[in-house]
């Protein structure tokens, strides 16, 4: 008896290429947890950088990203249904017949470019919008500026949270520039948007046996003046810009530090408030964008930028959580609402009713 025909998926993870980036991150988790996965009626097909065939196993079937894929479309293969999980991907189907989804996770540089050039992503981003069948997002608040800034013509759109998964390692020993003190940190690529130069008063109106780690990619402009900064200050010593740290640092981190700071004022979603939560540990941050959104009232919020009332309401909170022992196991259980197992079965949920009939 001959086998019924699979229908065929193609799921775009371009964004492999650069595993040092939350898109690289969401690319790796989600391939990971899909092709865990076995279905008898579709047949799921990752689009990879070349170095990255085989990396998700045999469940899935792989393409590698190419300029043949990128120029010349139409001379590539069909599928039924083609998902992107982010909005500058230079892939597209071959055929315009083709339902095609793809992930808005954020108008972020509406408030990072200049006016011309925002409008002109903002165009950019309008004609994929105008290709697609479905949009989904990672937050309400990213579906609030989508549906205020583009033309939807009546399209769906759709928010699935994405999953948050932290380092596990079992005993990491504590990295060379971690100073003695009592450890904050912050991680996330060091740029203007995060705000992190609020971080520099705060810190010269802390007591000083407090020391902070803000690790990331720091190879752009915006680092070095902030280093700058923090030498003027006088906070180099308190203040460490490590830049790229290890999944092993990285847990070692979040594993003993006093408290994780997130003043950013742009984030599609923001991971790090998800992952110190997911260690216990308690957060301070912003109140802008998705941020308030995803830790809800688990977090603690600045209402300002103020280095003196940052650093009293910092001590004030600090003292409450390290008096409650019962808050790290709420904030754990708060963080789990943020795993790729949910996010993914929303996905397949997804893929299922816009696959055609």
């Amino acid at each position: 008896m001959k086998e019924p025909v699979k229908k065929s998926i193609l799921i775009d993870l371009d964004r492999l290429k650069d595993l040092n980036t939350g898109l690289g991150q969401v690319a790796l988790f989600f391939g990971e947890e899909l092709g865990k996965h076995v279905f008898d009626d579709i047949e799921i097909t990752y689009l990879v950088p070349r170095n990255f065939k085989g990396r998700f196993g045999n469940n899935v079937k792989y393409e590698s990203t190419s300029y043949l894929r990128r120029y010349f479309p139409f001379l590539c293969r069909r599928y039924d249904l083609w998902y992107t999980i982010h909005q500058d991907s230079w892939f597209f189907p071959s055929s315009r017949k083709t339902p095609y989804i793809i992930t808005i996770n954020d108008l972020n540089f509406l408030g990072e470019k200049s006016p011309r050039k925002a409008k002109s992503r903002l165009q950019r981003l309008q004609k994929k919008v105008d290709r697609a069948s479905l949009i989904t997002t990672i937050s309400q608040n990213s579906e609030m500026l989508i549906r205020q800034n583009l033309e939807l013509r009546d399209k769906p759109v759709k928010v699935i949270y994405c999953g948050v998964k932290v380092p596990e390692c079992e005993n990491p020993p504590k990295p060379d520039y971690v100073p003695e003190g009592d450890l904050l940190f912050s991680v996330g690529v060091v740029q203007p948007k995060k705000n992190y130069e609020v971080l520099i008063g705060f810190m010269a109106r802390m007591p000083e046996n407090y020391k902070l780690i803000i690790a990331g990619n720091k190879s752009g402009e915006h680092s070095a003046e902030l280093e700058r900064k923090i030498r003027l200050a006088g906070l180099e010593n308190r203040i460490l810009l490590p830049g790229l740290i290890s999944d092993e640092d990285k847990c070692w981190l979040y594993r003993h530090c006093k408290a994780v700071l997130f003043p950013s004022r742009l984030e599609g979603m923001g991971f790090p408030p998800v992952e110190a939560m997911r260690y216990g540990k308690p957060v301070f941050a912003s109140t802008f964008s998705s941020i308030p959104e995803v830790s809800e009232d688990k977090a603690y919020y600045w209402v300002n930028f103020d280095p003196t009332e940052m650093a009293a309401f910092f001590l004030e909170k600090i003292a409450e959580y390290e008096a409650d022992p019962a808050l790290p196991e709420i904030l754990r259980k708060h963080s789990l609402k943020f795993t790729w197992e949910h996010a993914t079965a929303e996905y397949i949920d997804l893929f299922k009713k816009w696959l055609p009939k």
